[in-house]
């Protein structure tokens, strides 16, 4: 139950995590790093969605200019994504250093590719006391996506999130919805860190969170914190057989 990636800095593209080495059964996890230059690639047998974390470049489908891309951080200006369908090439022109990671799932290609700019993408202000948040919701179940939900969070500075612990790993209806789900983190100042606890009746773990890690949520609960003085940042995704996200609160912490 759950595992641990750090990304390494090098640049180019790096395939981090699939089911073929994972203990999820859908999602993937790609990051493209890059300076200059072009990458191409096809989305093959996934929809994916492209989230910029810092720089700019120009994002094409089938050679045509779908948006530009660009950030300063994940801490200082919000996304924007693109979001494209199984069997779709693309290309990405880099016009500085820029970081993009990608989540894919496999689909069936009933979508439409879309640049999503970082006006359309939703905020919301969640939490209280000390796990106040930031969410954006970049693919939320409204997109219409096959099975990815995909968003943001940025915790205040030495807060709690995903608080009260929550899960959605049964499939229990109205209460409860199956869905995995992944957490790729930044922290700020980048010398910090952070935990996740994962528990269930079962298993329990827990792990150090520091910049640039990745940790697979299969099952469980999985609160989340950081250090004072220190913002955590993940983007984080799910993918289920029904895309809505019902979680449900561990009974001792359901204040």
């Amino acid at each position: 139950m759950a595992m641990y990636f750090k990304i390494e800095e090098s640049t180019g593209y790096q395939k981090i995590l699939s089911p073929k080495n994972s203990d999820l059964k859908l999602l993937s996890f790609s990051i493209i790093k890059g300076e200059k230059g072009v990458f191409k690639g096809n989305t093959e047998k996934e929809e994916s969605v492209f989230v910029i974390t810092e720089g700019r470049c120009n994002f094409y489908v089938e050679n045509n200019l779908l948006g530009v891309m660009k950030r300063k951080n994940v801490f200082e200006e919000p996304p924007c994504a693109v979001y494209l369908p199984p069997f779709f090439e693309f290309s990405i022109e880099f016009e500085k250093k820029t970081e993009i990671c990608i989540v894919g799932c496999p689909g069936r290609g009933i979508g439409k590719p879309k640049f999503l700019n970082s006006k359309e993408v939703k905020f919301r202000r969640v939490g209280k006391e000390t796990y106040f948040r930031n969410i954006i919701d970049i693919v939320p179940e409204t997109f219409p996506a096959e099975k990815i939900i995909l968003g943001e969070t940025i915790n205040d500075p030495g807060n709690w999130s995903s608080y009260p612990p929550h899960r959605h790993d049964r499939n229990n209806p109205p209460d409860e919805n199956a869905l995995e789900e992944l957490y790729f983190f930044k922290i700020t100042p980048s010398t910090g860190f952070g935990y996740i606890r994962i528990f269930d009746e079962s298993q329990d773990n827990i792990f150090l969170i520091k910049n640039n890690v990745l940790v697979t949520i299969p099952k469980g609960y999985h609160p989340v914190c950081v250090a004072p003085e220190h913002q955590i940042y993940y983007l984080w995704a799910l993918a289920g057989e029904k895309r809505s996200l019902k979680p449900y609160t561990h009974p001792d912490f359901n204040f």
